[in-house]
């Protein structure tokens, strides 16, 4: 997964001169029979939104076309907001070697994207079947009885918490041991109309953007079945209004004859989150904390880059940028904002990424959680819960501050604050003494003046 969103990333960065205009990227040219090869263009916009972009992608020999995936990354350039829009078209090859690929063209609104020829190498591995992994109760439900092909509509949560991510799938199954032979009827015309059923409302979809049939093969029981699915999105319920995915008609050709096959419907029932002053807020669903920090032992005056990215299977779009606010420890100056959403296996995945330059003012021990943490509702746990930094930093030399200087042993009256840690610290302002002290003294000699002038009369 960790390879997947600096793949998405390092696009992202790659493209940042670009403007209005699509650019090619190729994916790992070395792989394993059981990853795939990618082709991908992105497109730079200032806009939020833009419409879908006219697309085709080229045959390639020795590999066949699966899905096509979508990102959508963020970044802030200038205070303003850069949005990269990606499309993946992901290729499987069918036995291991090296695979030379001619020049080839993906073709996007007219404009035409061009690359080289270029080697791929093939690495053999043990095949795996996939396993399916939607809730134990739908896939007895599911398979239960099925020893003939049939057609399902699954979903990967039946009752979501409102703002839990599910995943929709619409699916033909065919067992490995059936002998009859069909072929689909007008799926261009079929499939579409179909799709509109499924599309539930009230909620955020994020879409795999499958624009081909995805053929795999999966086991349940020992039993072997090819999977051949027509659409997969992710969605987030807005509410907690049920919603029903009905029943869906699929016409296929038994030789001559027609056929059809039926989808069991289904109610996904979202569950209200508990009450909280952030309900409705933070973002809803699993997620985890990877932070850099360039250097934890560093001199006053000295710069640090930090960098947190927050992944997880939530819509984390809604994570708001870190406005961490300077105190007299630790001055903070925000350099970007990356976000992005980008499928994997069977969830769509996000990742808000921050970039911050970090200043310290005064020597010291500072734990950065007491500056950097990130609240949301955890769906494992079910209970609101914090993400917090684990970073140290730990400063040494001479303080900034040419007024109070921290270190003088003439100032021992101070010292003991700058020994507390950062989170102890953290939400108060400092308050000069030294000023304090001095404005206490010149009250004392203003009195003494007074107390001599009144004693001369």
């Amino acid at each position: 997964m960790r390879r997947i969103f600096f793949f998405f990333l390092g696009m992202m960065l790659a493209l940042q001169q670009v403007h209005g205009q699509a650019s090619l990227i190729l994916g790992e040219k070395s792989f394993t029979l059981e990853e795939n090869f990618s082709l991908s263009f992105v497109i730079k916009s200032t806009n939020a939104t833009i419409e879908a972009p006219v697309y085709k992608f080229p045959e390639l020999p020795g590999l066949r076309k699966l899905g096509v995936s979508r990102s959508k990354a963020t970044e802030i350039q200038n205070g303003e907001p850069i949005y990269f829009f990606t499309f993946s078209q992901y290729y499987q090859a069918a036995n291991p070697g090296s695979l030379l690929i001619p020049p080839a063209e993906v073709v996007v609104n007219q404009q035409s994207l061009k690359t080289e020829g270029f080697a791929l190498q093939v690495s053999p591995s043990e095949q795996k079947e996939e396993v399916v992994e939607e809730t134990k109760a739908q896939i007895e439900d599911l398979f239960k009885g099925q020893n003939s092909v049939f057609l399902a509509v699954t979903s990967t949560q039946i009752q979501p918490f409102v703002g839990q991510g599910f995943t929709l799938k619409f699916s033909l199954f065919i067992p490995d041991d059936n002998v009859t032979r069909y072929s689909f009827d007008r799926n261009d015309i079929q499939i579409p109309a179909l799709i509109q059923k499924i599309r539930p409302k009230n909620c955020w979809e994020e879409s795999f953007g499958l624009q081909e049939v995805k053929v795999s093969k999966v086991v349940y029981k020992n039993k072997k079945y090819t999977e051949y699915r027509f659409f997969q999105s992710t969605y987030f319920a807005l509410d907690a209004k049920k919603i029903i995915i009905p029943a869906l008609s699929l016409q296929l050709l038994k030789n001559t004859e027609k056929v059809v096959f039926t989808s069991k419907p289904f109610v996904i029932s979202p569950k209200e989150l508990p009450n909280h002053p952030l309900k409705g807020k933070v973002p809803v669903g699993d997620f985890r904390l990877e932070e850099k920090v360039s250097r934890s032992q560093v001199q006053t005056g000295d710069t640090i880059r930090y960098e947190s990215s927050v992944i997880g299977d939530g819509n984390s779009i809604l994570w708001e940028a870190k406005q961490t606010e300077s105190d007299y420890f630790l001055n903070f100056s925000h350099l970007s904002t990356q976000s992005s959403v980008f499928p994997y296996g069977d969830k769509m995945l996000g990742n808000k990424t921050e970039k911050i330059l970090i200043i310290p003012s005064q020597p010291g021990k500072f734990a950065l959680k007491s500056y950097f943490n990130w609240i949301y509702f955890n769906t494992r746990t079910a209970a609101y819960d914090t993400l917090r930094s684990e970073a140290m930093l730990e400063v040494s030399g001479q303080p900034s501050d040419l007024v109070l200087n921290t270190q003088s042993e003439s100032m021992l009256v101070y010292r003991g604050i700058e020994k507390l840690v950062a989170d102890k610290v953290i939400g108060y302002r400092w308050i000069d003494w030294k000023q304090i002290f001095n404005a206490f003294l010149g009250l004392v000699l203003l009195w003494l003046f007074i107390l001599i002038l009144k004693a001369k009369k």
